[in-house]
């Protein structure tokens, strides 16, 4: 269940609690001495400290849910890192997940988000998940198209802690 997820133009790796530990702790090196097959610097994942706090907390409560997590969006045939996704958890007793996910600026506007999340969605199909929801900034136009070019639908509105104001889409996976 752990395995790569490969799509036309991207490999999504899963990142192990271990890496997720020492990239919440800020050892870069220690990271990097887990060789992972791909490139980590100090950009790799410089915007992500509150999800991978998030998620290391519950790796450590539950290292079961690894696969579903958290995965670096690596490019085909390189060991660069374009983005990263996940789903907030496994899926719930309904078989509900919900995806996240962030491109790196520079590999921006080019369908990598959309390619990143059919991949993730395929996956999450394939491992039991009926549905997945997407909460979206009503101000995050890129975002937005993307989970609309995926077949989400509006279902709702949330206040988020820290985002704010939070459009809910689903899309259903059978």
């Amino acid at each position: 269940m752990r395995g790569v997820i490969r799509t036309e133009r991207l490999t999504l790796h899963v990142l192990p609690a271990a890496l997720v530990a020492r990239l919440v702790e800020g050892d870069l090196e220690g990271a990097r001495a887990l060789d992972p097959p791909y490139e980590i610097t100090e950009e790799t994942f410089a915007d992500d400290a509150g999800v991978l706090a998030r998620r290391h907390k519950q790796l450590t409560a539950d290292p079961t849910e690894e696969p579903w997590l958290l995965r670096a969006a690596v490019l085909a045939g390189s060991r660069q890192v374009a983005g990263r996704i996940g789903f907030h958890a496994p899926p719930d007793d309904e078989g509900v997940v919900e995806v996240g996910y962030s491109v790196a600026p520079n590999h921006r506007k080019q369908g990598l988000a959309t390619e990143m999340v059919a991949g993730m969605l395929g996956w999450a199909s394939e491992h039991g998940a009926v549905a997945c929801l997407a909460s979206v900034s009503p101000d995050n136009v890129a975002s937005l198209a993307t989970i609309k070019r995926l077949g989400f639908v509006k279902v709702g509105e949330q206040m988020d802690e820290e985002d704010g104001l939070e459009w809910v889409h689903r899309r259903d996976l059978r």
